[in-house]
């Protein structure tokens, strides 16, 4: 479905490198957490896996730069990195380095180990001749702000048959009510984004069928009320219009925008 499948990611880390035991991977998650800029990584929730938002982050980062070609492999071969695009509190770079993958458990193709995280100074990081870049998802900078001169079209029947159980999830049953609580809501948010553009926030599609990424915007859904949003409506740009066929909770949200930057949306909360 056109939207939903990109907080999904690909997991193309986990064919290429073994990661350890789960407890051994969620130490070095850990670490991770705590050696990069204070940030939420975890979702409030109970009963969900500790760092489980910076898990898929880092599944997403490399996802993108394998894309570009942004995985370094060190001159005696021996070990690969990539820029994970955070950065120590002192503004330093952190890598997530590998080594060749001798463990008995790991899957054919998983030729590397993920030995830890790293910064430029250290001594690892002078075996290769050159250290990655940062992921880029900026292609057009007009596809980050939401155009209000484009009219916006919604598939509700879409929306609504294809997640019916997120609405239910928040409490609403009755495809009617549904209805009629979205387009008051969407008519409501698109005025207001009209005059404030950073309520519309970017998240990095990648359609799987076709391989062609994008950028798309997410609007905040308040329909149960002004003070907390319920679930965000994913917007497409298409000639010259934008369309709007899915919706993501807002959890799902925040993980598929934090894949570009860290959200400053006061809607955007988990």
């Amino acid at each position: 479905m056109d939207g939903m499948d990109s907080y999904r990611p690909e997991l193309l880390l986990l064919s290429d490198a073994y990661m350890g035991s789960p407890e051994n991977f969620a130490k070095k998650l850990q670490f991770l957490a705590r050696f990069a800029q204070p940030e939420q990584w975890s979702y409030t929730s109970a009963g969900t896996e500790q760092n489980q938002i910076l898990k898929n982050y880092l599944f997403y980062t490399y996802d993108r730069v394998k894309q570009e070609g942004k995985v370094s492999v060190s001159e005696d071969g021996a070990l690969m990195c990539f820029n994970t695009g955070l950065q120590t509190v002192n503004g330093n770079d952190i890598y997530a380095l590998f080594e060749k993958n001798t463990s008995p458990y790991a899957r054919p193709g998983q030729d590397w180990y993920l030995n830890g995280f790293k910064q430029r100074t250290d001594k690892e990081m002078q075996l290769f001749s050159e250290l990655p870049d940062i992921a880029d998802y900026f292609t057009n900078p007009a596809d980050f702000i939401f155009d209000k001169k484009m009219e916006i079209y919604i598939d509700y029947d879409h929306i609504i048959d294809d997640n019916f159980d997120r609405f239910v999830e928040i409490g609403l049953s009755d495809k009617f009510i549904i209805h009629a609580l979205l387009e008051s809501a969407i008519r409501k948010i698109v005025e207001k984004t009209k005059r404030n553009y950073k309520l519309a926030i970017p998240q990095f599609y990648t359609d799987k069928g076709t391989g062609v990424s994008k950028i798309q915007l997410l609007l905040p859904l308040f329909l149960r009320g002004k003070e907390e949003a319920d679930l965000a409506l994913v917007v497409d740009k298409s000639n010259h219009n934008y369309i709007g066929k899915t919706i993501l909770t807002i959890d799902w949200a925040y993980v598929n925008s934090r894949r570009i930057v860290k959200p400053n949306a006061d809607w955007l909360k988990i």
